[in-house]
C-alpha cells in the first residue's frame, strides 16, 4: 500500500471502528431498557454477555446497510432477476430480523440466551470486518461494567419518544434520557 492509503485505511478503521460500536451500545442499551426480563437475564448471568452481544448485533445492528457492489454476473434472488453490473446493496438490519434465527424462534423477539444468533452486522468472507473482534470485546466489557455498576438504571422518558439517527448507513440513538436510584 501507499503511505496516503496506509493512512486513510487506518482512519477510516479508527472512524468506521468508533461510530459503529458507539451506536451498538446506544441500540443495546435501550433495548435491555425495554425488555426487563432479558436485563435481568443479564444481570443474574454474566457469561451470557458474549452470546447477548450477537444478539443485539442481529436485533438492532448499528449498522443498516453493505456499501454498495456490484453483480459479477446476472442472477434471480428471491424472483427479482439481477443483471450483471447492477448496484447491490445489502439491508443488514433486515437480514437479522429475517434470517430464520432456529426453528422455534421469532426473529422479531429479543433473546439474549438465544444460541448462535446469526445476522450479517459485520458482513461476511473477505469482506468481514477487520474490527470485529475489537467491536464484540469493546460491547461486552461497555455493557457488564454498565450493569453491574448502574443496577437500577432505567429509562427517563417513554421509549417512543427517543430520536434517532440514520444516515443510511449507520443508526442508532440520539440521546438516551436514563436514570439510577443510588443507593
Amino acid at each position: 500500500m501507499a503511505e496516503e492509503e496506509l493512512v486513510g485505511t487506518a482512519m477510516m478503521l479508527v472512524v468506521a471502528g468508533h461510530e459503529s460500536t458507539v451506536n451498538l451500545l446506544g441500540n443495546a442499551v435501550p433495548a435491555l431498557l425495554q425488555h426487563p426480563e432479558q436485563l435481568g437475564l443479564l444481570r443474574e448471568r454474566p457469561e451470557l454477555m458474549p452470546g447477548a452481544v450477537e444478539e443485539f448485533l442481529r436485533y438492532d445492528t448499528s449498522v443498516e446497510r453493505s456499501i454498495s457492489r456490484y453483480a459479477a454476473e446476472g442472477i434471480e434472488l428471491g424472483g427479482v432477476p439481477i443483471p450483471r453490473g447492477s448496484m447491490v446493496v445489502v439491508a443488514l438490519g433486515a437480514a437479522g430480523r429475517d434470517a430464520p434465527q432456529a426453528e422455534d424462534d421469532d426473529p422479531a423477539v429479543l433473546d439474549v440466551t438465544r444460541p448462535g444468533a446469526r445476522h450479517l452486522a459485520f458482513a461476511h468472507g473477505v469482506h468481514h470486518c477487520l474490527g470485529a473482534p475489537l467491536a464484540r470485546l469493546e460491547t461486552t466489557i461497555a455493557l457488564r461494567t454498565l450493569l453491574s455498576r448502574l443496577p437500577e438504571l432505567e429509562l427517563a422518558s417513554p421509549a417512543d419518544s427517543l430520536a434517532w439517527i440514520g444516515s443510511g448507513v449507520i443508526r442508532g440513538v440520539l440521546s438516551l434520557p436514563v436514570r439510577h436510584r443510588v443507593g
